[in-house]
């Protein structure tokens, strides 16, 4: 097989509601969706791949506005290779559909049924299998579906939107023995929006991207694509940031620290253009002041959540001395704990002894 490489990206859910935000920022946030169109463009010009899959979801709903549909045809459409999409349950292929009504490049490719076809492009030694949501819902769209004879000189490549979760039912559930019974080199899934690594089934790779850019604190990390190479030796993925914006949560233990000085070292590989929810946690003598860490952390994020779910210091050592399995194992850590040399051993007695209180009195939680 002649080595070739793809750009697999889905999910880009472009004209988002983003109800959450004001309708100014909710705009904002629009307009950045479809700068990613440009990064998808030149990353797959500069990475000279031979075809760009999107599998699914590109729009989030079947109204498309007219400045997002200007910037798919003049990003997708500029491009030396063909775009593959298969859509999916968000942007279903339809009679009234955006597919339908909207200008498509010649470049283009679009799947328009729920059966699975194939299609070639010149010059490109693979063929693309895939097939299209019809619906908002879709029924198993992969099952009883084989390549048949394979072809040595071309990959055989499946573009489709579906679910391979166990027991999923309403967007074209995938089980492992339909992706091994297909018969292809590498599916190039989407729906699911957190990235997988390279998986196979039988002789079948598949992965998904993960969706284009976080909407929100329920799509965390750093989001993108991927390219795929296809060779004699195999498949292999390479993970690409589109540099969107990122969702992310941190939990912070501020126990016995200076709060502000914590958060701002738990934070220090993040950026203005980040969404940052903070978790305060751990055991402290006085109760955060938020305020106080809203303002060290001030400009610092494009959005700041903050939750404080410390707990107030407990003494330990008041507990021993009791009839109990809790005041037993107190009071022989005591014993280490005040003929211990130095304060890193009387540390290390008192997280013995707050570990062990957690396993007796609060299933493993640390107090």
């Amino acid at each position: 097989m002649k080595e070739l490489k793809l750009l697999h990206a889905a999910d880009l859910h472009l004209d988002s509601a983003f109800e959450a935000l004001s309708p100014e920022a909710a705009e904002e946030r629009r307009a950045e969706q479809r700068e990613l169109l440009f990064r998808i463009e030149d990353l797959a010009e500069k990475r000279g791949v031979a075809a760009v899959l999107l599998s699914g979801d590109i729009f989030d709903n079947e109204t498309v506005r007219s400045e997002t549909a200007r910037d798919f045809n003049s990003s997708l459409g500029a491009l030396s290779c063909p775009v593959i999409i298969a859509p999916g349950n968000h942007d279903p292929y339809t009679p009234h559909s955006m597919w339908e009504t909207m200008r498509i490049p010649e470049n283009v490719y679009i799947f328009k049924s729920a059966g699975i076809s194939a299609a070639e492009f010149q010059g490109i030694p693979a063929r693309f299998w895939g097939a299209a949501f019809t619906n908002s819902f879709s029924h198993p769209l992969l099952n009883g579906f084989s390549r048949g004879e394979k072809t040595d000189e071309l990959a055989d490549v499946l573009v489709i939107h579906g679910d391979t979760a166990a027991g999923a039912g309403d967007y074209n559930p995938i089980s492992r023995e339909a992706l091994v019974k297909c018969g292809m080199d590498y599916a190039a899934l989407g729906h699911i929006h957190a990235r997988t690594p390279l998986m196979t089934a039988g002789g079948t790779a598949y992965a998904y991207p993960g969706c284009t850019e976080g909407r929100g604190f329920d799509e965390t990390g750093e989001k993108g694509l991927l390219i795929v190479t296809l060779s004699d030796a195999g498949v292999r993925t390479e993970f690409v940031p589109l540099g969107g914006v990122r969702y992310e949560i941190l939990r912070v233990d501020v126990g016995g620290k200076d709060v502000s000085a914590a958060v701002c070292e738990a934070v220090s590989g993040l950026t203005e253009n980040d969404c940052c929810r903070l978790v305060l946690a751990g055991e402290c003598s006085a109760q955060p002041d938020l305020g106080l860490v809203r303002k060290a952390l001030e400009g610092r994020f494009r959005e700041l959540q903050l939750r404080d779910e410390t707990t107030p210091k407990r003494e330990l050592w008041p507990l021993r001395n009791k009839d109990t399995l809790s005041g037993v194992l107190l009071d022989k850590l005591y014993t280490i704990y005040t003929a211990a040399d130095n304060d890193a051993e009387r540390r290390r007695a008192e997280l013995a002894a707050r570990y062990g209180l957690a396993a007796v009195e609060n299933g493993g939680e640390p107090l």
